[in-house]
């Protein structure tokens, strides 16, 4: 099994792990979730490509997962494996409970930026350009978008080529990147929304990572 074959799996795996987690959310701690996760991993016979990052209402983008009872709010499930050594990279954003229009709205602004910054993807276009043009579409909020708009994916999680406003590189084909916006910022409590994806860029940009982008709601 070649890389492109290799990443796709571990993609296809976290999707089915996501999807098992939304339909079974029987959970009452972050810790509950990554110890489901790093089972599930053990299950289907692959290695974790970095500890599980699972933060409810949080500010801190690699948050270790806390025994603190999940409360009403985002929750971010940042987790992926390696399948034959190479990384597959996903994150996804759930809210404990019912969101407000407000926070919907916060929301739809990363989810939007994101996908639109995917869209952006041609051969040859800067990196750095496109890490611009994402900060540009978070208008007040960029101040929030706290790290850089991805990586390169590869043995190790992150790689080259760099994705960000210092990046020399350009979108070239045979890469595996990755996409992720997110806002992290104190209101009334920690906001933390994040949106990541495995991407392809081959003969066509494709989106390796397959689960729904739509706010998921627990109640």
């Amino acid at each position: 099994m070649g890389k492109y074959n290799s990443v796709k799996k571990a993609c296809e795996t976290n999707d089915i792990i996501f999807k098992e987690i939304v339909n079974n959310f029987n959970f009452r701690t972050e810790k509950d979730i990554s110890n489901y996760i790093l089972k599930k991993f053990k299950q289907f016979k692959v290695k974790k490509a970095y500890d599980p990052i699972v933060a409810n209402n949080s500010i801190i983008i690699h948050l270790k997962p806390r025994n603190k009872k999940l409360e009403r709010g985002f929750l971010i499930l940042d987790f992926a494996c390696k399948v034959n050594g190479y990384c597959s990279d996903v994150t996804r954003t759930l809210f404990i409970g019912k969101a407000n229009s407000y926070e919907k709205m916060l929301y739809n602004l990363v989810l939007n930026c994101q996908r639109k910054c995917i869209s952006k993807l041609k051969l040859n276009y800067s990196y750095a350009d496109l890490e611009i043009y994402a900060r540009v579409l978070l208008k007040n909020y960029k101040m929030f978008f706290v790290h850089s708009l991805g990586h390169g994916l590869g043995k190790k999680v992150h790689g080259s080529p760099v994705i960000s406003v210092i990046s020399k590189d350009k979108v070239t084909k045979g890469q595996f990147i990755t996409i992720e916006l997110g806002i992290y910022f104190k209101d009334k409590k920690e906001i933390g929304i994040r949106v990541e994806d495995t991407i392809y860029i081959g003969n066509k940009v494709e989106v390796l990572s397959k689960s729904s982008k739509k706010l998921i709601e627990i109640y």
